[in-house]
């Protein structure tokens, strides 16, 4: 008699083939997930290491930078017995033009083209107003002067747009530096001022005038580009000015901004003080040439009328002679 059944029922091998065919999808997706987590496990802290690596060179990088510009300065103090002026301001103090600042004085003496130190006896603003062949070397930077750690070609070598000098209602931009020296206490101090640092204007600061120490003073450090408009090796767009666009900020750093103070949008934050793409703080140059890194919270206290005990470490090394023996 025919089987009324033609199709008999499937084997249990059948049901079990099924069932692992239908469960393939679901072991490959947890193998792979299994692979991702352990990825992430031993290769996270690799590749974490790998970039702390990476920003520690570029951080030792800019400490060699800083000694470079320390044995630059070394070499002027022979030659002049004091420190370079901050800026050069004419002695009527107008009109208000751009003037060579204490980089340049340095770059002089590297060998490059243009400036020599013969060269500097022209004002830079008639150099600029010329707007000859010159301009080209005024407009380039130098590596020793950038840090590897900030994004030094933003606006391809040349100074941030908010610091260039306005002539005839045209930006006329400045090779770029993110290194800037200390302008001391007074931070209003403009022309030819005096201040507590070691650059200012026509300042001819001596190693005697440090009478806090060499090793409890600061000399120059890092302002970044990015968030704090860093500054420039020829000098000065407005000797005049202490405001965050074209003045002596573009040269030197004052001592009321905290290390690595909050993006630049007022008169007390970073664009007018020390800062850097370093995580945690900042690389400064001591007149002994040693470089140690300030954190961020570094003690901090900014009077505009100090008084002993009532300023914070950083204002103190930023006082070349107030009896104040501060280290980081």
């Amino acid at each position: 008699m025919p089987d009324s059944h033609p199709d008999s029922d499937p084997s249990l091998a059948d049901v079990n083939n099924q069932r692992d065919r239908s469960r393939t999808p679901m072991i490959i997706g947890g193998v792979l997930f299994l692979m991702i987590v352990l990825g992430c496990v031993v290769f996270g802290p690799v590749a974490s290491a790998l970039l702390q690596a990476r920003e520690n060179a570029r951080r030792t990088m800019c400490m060699e930078h800083l000694h470079e510009i320390g044995v630059q300065i070394e070499d002027y103090y022979e030659v002049h017995n004091a420190f370079p002026p901050g800026w050069e301001v004419p002695m009527n103090e107008a009109p208000s033009l751009p003037t060579w600042g204490w980089p340049s004085k340095l770059v002089s003496l590297t060998g490059v083209t243009y400036p020599t130190p013969e060269d500097l006896k022209q004002p830079l603003a008639e150099v600029l107003i010329a707007d000859d062949q010159r301009m080209e070397f005024v407009q380039t930077y130098f590596q020793g002067y950038l840090c590897p750690s900030d994004d030094a070609l933003a606006y391809g070598g040349e100074n941030h747009p908010d610091r260039r000098w306005i002539h005839d209602g045209n930006p006329v931009p400045f090779g770029l530096s993110m290194y800037v020296g200390n302008a001391g206490h007074r931070h209003d101090a403009v022309g030819s001022q005096m201040n507590t640092g070691i650059f200012f204007g026509n300042s001819a600061v001596t190693l005697a005038d440090v009478t806090d120490g060499i090793s409890h003073t600061i000399m120059i450090g890092e302002r970044d580009l990015t968030q704090c408009r860093a500054g420039s090796w020829p000098g000065v767009p407005d000797p005049m000015k202490h405001d965050g666009g074209p003045s002596i900020w573009n040269v030197v750093a004052g001592a009321k901004p905290k290390i690595n103070a909050p993006p630049w949008d007022g008169d007390t934050l970073c664009g007018e003080g020390f800062s850097s793409m370093h995580p945690g703080g900042a690389n400064v140059l001591l007149v002994d040439g040693s470089v140690p890194f300030l954190t961020s919270d570094t003690d901090t206290q900014w009077q505009a009328e100090p008084t002993p005990g009532s300023i914070g470490v950083l204002q103190q090394m930023m006082i070349r002679n107030d009896g104040e023996n501060s280290s980081p």
